[in-house]
């Protein structure tokens, strides 16, 4: 009978760990909750570092634990490169947020935060490629946090973090560029939730304590486009009750001053210098494009009958064959252009194909006009625009919303990898 209950212990307390949550491990037969940080239903901005110089000292939590108390005497009042500063002299009140209560620095692993994935997300990852360092900056009635993740890109998954090998001419030479890449600290990606003034003077300080440059990461069309495609085939369509909204923009040149072929003079001759002195603004700066769920399903099934007809482009149009003229067109923004869908062999967009017909249609506007951009995408699961993301979670963390949480972050991973600032050389 003892041996029975004994049994019957021992089989709760495997369902009970079964049960167990993905942020609780066991350590010496006892359960320890993991803090991770809220990274669902939450607005970042997003910005990009060049890699941190940490020198030959493991960043262990007895180093974090310092540069966390460096980082609070800056906040509460400390000189940075001969300026004096305050938290509580910027546009966050200490009547709103209270006092600074205490800085944290931890390290935390992605999986922890976007959900198990699969072998396609978080499942092949090495260690390093896994975690990201969280900085905390807790007031009496607010919490700040800054999140510094790896790179990831669809080649990086599974493979060993690169190392610079500028040095390794000749195999008689010791491997300086690796154990000199052994210093550095690679993660690129830093999503911030904090007020402006605060923003600021976090990226000063990362950018004085770890020797790196911090600049703001502006998405582009191809990006934002990659990602609503992406996570439709992750998840599916949005809920039923959440329209899909893209905000379009149009890099329309501005006409220069006293043009007079353009504007031409037709009142009296004395309104002529009048007419010369103004600045011919474009009528058209922005577009919202909204599409009902309803839609969104004939939108999807349309796009993919006119990727099975090949969709062809005009040939009167000088940029359709001109790489200069087009990329004259778009602007500077190396996301923008609509260059890559040429690329054959790439991924298939088939919403952007309907979206694009069904405009040129009825408004006689060509979305793959280089000159136009999408600037902002908004649906049921996440809101993209060009320097703030938020995926939006209702529930638990499914299989589903994991995988687009790691397409997600991958993306966003090969677009900094794209730009070049990440990689040391």
């Amino acid at each position: 009978m003892a041996r029975q209950k004994a049994q019957t212990s021992a089989q709760r307390q495997q369902k009970a760990s079964e049960r167990e949550s993905p942020n609780q491990r066991h350590q010496g037969g006892e359960t320890e909750e993991i803090a991770v940080p809220q990274f669902f239903n939450t607005t970042f901005s997003t910005h990009r570092v060049s890699p941190l110089y940490i020198g030959t000292q493991e960043l262990d939590q007895a180093r974090l634990d310092r540069l966390a108390h460096r980082l609070r005497d800056t906040l509460v009042g400390d000189v940075v490169r001969g300026v004096q500063i305050r938290l509580e002299a910027t546009d966050t009140p200490t009547g709103q947020v209270g006092p600074l209560k205490a800085v944290t620095f931890r390290w935390f692993r992605a999986t922890d935060v976007l959900g198990d994935g699969t072998s396609e997300g978080g499942g092949a990852l090495s260690d390093e490629q896994n975690k990201g360092l969280w900085i905390e900056m807790r007031h009496e009635n607010a919490a700040y946090v800054a999140l510094l993740l790896p790179g990831l890109s669809q080649s990086q998954k599974g493979a060993k973090k690169p190392t610079a090998s500028l040095w390794n001419m000749s195999l008689d030479q010791p491997d300086i560029g690796e154990a000199d890449s052994s210093q550095f600290l690679h993660l690129p990606l830093l999503l911030l939730r904090m007020p402006q003034p605060l923003k600021a003077v976090i990226g000063e300080w990362l950018s004085t304590t770890f020797d790196c440059r911090v600049n703001k990461l502006n998405l582009g069309t191809r990006t934002l486009v990659n990602v609503l495609e992406g996570w439709i085939q992750e998840t599916g369509l949005p809920r039923s009750d959440s329209d899909l909204v893209l905000t379009l923009a149009f890099n329309a040149p501005v006409i220069d001053k006293g043009r007079e072929a353009v504007f031409p003079s037709i009142g009296d001759p004395g309104d002529d210098d009048e007419e010369e002195d103004e600045v011919a603004e474009p009528g058209l700066r922005s577009m919202e494009i909204s599409v009902s769920a309803s839609d969104l399903r004939r939108f999807l099934r349309a796009g993919k009958a006119l990727q099975k007809a090949k969709r062809t482009t005009s040939d009167t149009a000088s940029w359709e064959h001109d790489d200069r003229e087009r990329r004259r067109l778009a602007g500077p923004h190396i996301d923008d252009g609509w260059g890559w869908l040429k690329n054959k062999e790439g991924p298939a967009y088939p919403l952007m194909e309907a979206l694009a017909h069904h405009l040129n249609h009825h408004m006689a506007l060509n979305l793959f006009h280089p000159g136009v951009r999408v600037t902002q995408v908004s649906c049921g699961g996440f809101v993209l625009s060009q320097s703030r993301i938020k995926i939006v979670k209702t529930g638990d963390v499914t299989e589903d919303l994991s995988k687009a949480a790691w397409m997600f972050v991958t993306l966003l991973g090969e677009r900094v990898q794209g730009d070049g600032l990440s990689v040391v050389t």
